[in-house]
């Protein structure tokens, strides 16, 4: 095994992600230890010591995959926060579709605190997407002139926000309606199964989010 691969292997084994994502950066990482290597060559040197002089060059496998790992988790904050951006607002004009044709006379007119509580839910519902969006707009306008833990925070904040305020919505609208009435949350079969596909998407986002430990510092 070249000098070469076995850095590029030991990177690979330090890094934890997309499998895509890791596959670009470790490309990137070896045209630049192919070019070192070839410069070395130029001047004279042996194929083996060239590699291992672009290996040195490179820095410690340690440092490199610590900061690729950074980029793949701003990577897969990056997607989540795409991912909410598309999925959240979908799942609101489906369950507002849904809840258009279910009849809900038969349950009776609730009370003046539940119409504040659904209130409150919809605004996070609605508000959960445009944070999203706020952050990738952030990001960007950083990026423009800095890289690394500055937008990385951008992101990552976000897309906390993001997820924790569709995440209360969710709670607000099962508890709300829980607490006043279990049968509304099964006054239809399209409703409870957008409910179910809402909590398990949100649940799904929460996880993406607390993945690969992103770092803010």
């Amino acid at each position: 095994m070249s000098a070469i691969d076995g850095y590029l292997g030991d990177l690979d084994s330090r890094m934890i992600g997309p499998a895509r994502a890791k596959a670009d950066l470790l490309a990137e990482a070896r045209d630049g230890l192919v070019d070192a290597a070839d410069a070395y060559r130029a001047g004279g040197l042996g194929e083996a010591e060239a590699e291992r002089r672009a290996v040195a060059d490179f820095g410690p496998a340690e440092l490199i995959a610590r900061d690729y790992q950074a980029e793949l988790g701003l990577r897969r904050d990056i997607r989540v926060l795409w991912e909410l951006i598309a999925g959240v607002p979908l799942l609101i004009l489906a369950w507002d579709l849904a809840r258009a044709f279910a009849d809900w006379s038969r349950l009776g007119a609730p009370p003046s605190w539940y119409h504040r509580a659904i209130g409150v839910a919809d605004t996070l519902a609605v508000l959960s997407p445009a944070v999203a969006v706020a952050g990738l707009l952030t990001a960007r306008l950083l990026s423009r002139r800095t890289a690394g833990p500055p937008v990385a925070r951008a992101v990552s904040w976000s897309l906390a926000a993001a997820v924790g305020s569709n995440l209360v919505a969710v709670a607000t609208y099962g508890g709300a309606t829980g607490l006043l009435e279990p049968a509304r949350l099964l006054v239809s079969s399209p409703c409870a199964a957008l409910s179910g596909i809402w909590i398990l998407f949100s649940m799904r986002l929460t996880v993406a989010a607390r993945s690969f430990g992103r770092t803010t510092a």
